[in-house]
């Protein structure tokens, strides 16, 4: 049995009917969906490259596919802030690791999810062998700094341990959020509530209404394409200039592009007062599942108004009324997530140093690489026997 594989520059030239094969054999979420990629490619080709691989057994039948994208990273944004703080005051090394070329397999996003899909797991010591082949190559032509596979799950780590032994370091990244849709709407969840947590959540939600601040829920493509400006987009980038870890920094061409390819599956939350947006969510709603995206505030407004609670709460109510069998609350603001009842779920990444410099960072202090973000075991937040047959 042998396997061979295709490589192709953009998802235009994908083999559409290969790729999707793959996806459906093995239950590929939206984010290894052409339309998804498309977006992601056209919204981030001015600071991207990507490349697309699909393998087959014996020349014919598609077994597996991932996507890679190469780019400069600023190490500074996202390392350990004991090396970040080094990096940023260090000059002999100041210049050199704010500019990092980056390989990776997977997506130029950091959203808990990867695109690397294999039909048959137990194939992965041959697919990833195969794979890192191409990658060694691509990092050799454009002298790539360290090649990254990204964000698997703990589930995942049995059929992804080859890579060990290709010379990849496994490290810790920052933890996923999720919530149980147990509940049928965000009343219905309150109710479960011990009256501590109910009240935090009614007090927030009396701030929005007194202030006259008005919500609503975009899902036509043409509505959020219209309102979705410039100055909208600034909220995103204030949320952005805020974060502890900035992973990446996306540009408004990127959002609506999403919004042009994904159609009704992606839903914009909008909170205005007196006419003015003043917090926006993405949601992106694809089968039985709901992604938490991205978010972006007001920061004057937001201590008054509790806007990124409420954006939170919007956002869960509206899936809660979708039925939607899984919720994913991001990646960020553990601590609050968690007295709403989320779980973390671990994430991890592959890392191997290609130059000099980060082959030995990489050897001496790979987990300082990615900051950490600690995971926070859910609250108990909930009624005694409240949460079982709450449907």
């Amino acid at each position: 049995m042998g396997y061979t594989f295709r490589v192709f520059h953009s998802v235009d030239e994908i083999n559409l009917k290969d790729w999707q094969y793959v996806r459906s054999a093995c239950g590929g979420s939206i984010f290894l969906d052409p339309s998804f990629m498309t977006a992601v490619e056209i919204g981030m080709k001015h600071s991207h490259r990507f490349w697309y691989v699909i393998f087959y057994e014996n020349n014919e039948f598609p077994v597996a596919c991932t996507s890679l994208c190469a780019t400069d990273v600023d190490l500074a944004n996202f390392a350990d802030p004991g090396l970040a703080w080094t990096i940023r005051h260090l000059r002999l090394v100041s210049s050199r690791l704010r500019r990092l070329k980056l390989l990776i397999c997977g997506l130029p996003l950091m959203i808990g999810q990867h695109t690397l899909a294999l039909t048959v797991p137990s194939t992965s010591p041959q697919i990833l062998s195969l794979l890192d082949e191409i990658v060694r190559g691509l990092a050799s032509e454009l002298k790539i700094d360290a090649i990254v596979y990204k964000e698997f799950r703990r589930c995942e780590l049995e059929w992804t341990s080859p890579l060990s032994n290709l010379g990849y370091l496994r490290v810790p990244i920052p933890p996923i959020q999720l919530f149980r849709p147990l509940f049928r709407d965000l009343e219905h969840y309150c109710a479960a509530l011990r009256s501590h947590y109910r009240k935090q959540i009614n007090r927030s939600i009396k701030k929005l209404k007194q202030a006259g601040v008005e919500i609503s829920i975009l899902t036509d493509p043409e509505q959020i394409l219209s309102i979705y400006t410039p100055e909208a987009h600034g909220l995103y980038n204030q949320m952005l200039e805020k974060a502890k870890f900035k992973f990446e920094a996306l540009s408004i061409d990127f959002f609506r592009e999403l919004t042009f390819r994904l159609g009704d599956q992606i839903n914009l939350i909008l909170f205005a007062k007196d006419a003015r947006i003043i917090s926006l969510g993405w949601c992106l709603h694809a089968g039985s599942a709901c992604h938490m995206l991205y978010a972006g505030l007001d920061y004057k407004l937001n201590a008054d108004l509790d806007l990124y609670f409420n954006l939170i709460y919007a956002a869960l109510d509206y899936a809660l009324k979708k039925k939607v069998l899984s919720i994913e609350v991001g990646m960020t603001a553990n601590s609050f997530k968690a007295k709403l009842g989320c779980y973390s779920e671990p994430l991890y990444a592959f890392i191997k140093g290609v130059s000099p410099l980060v082959a030995l960072m990489v050897r001496y202090g790979g987990t300082l690489l990615v900051g950490q973000i600690p995971e926070i075991p859910a609250s108990n937040i909930f009624k005694s026997s409240a949460v079982h047959g709450s449907n």
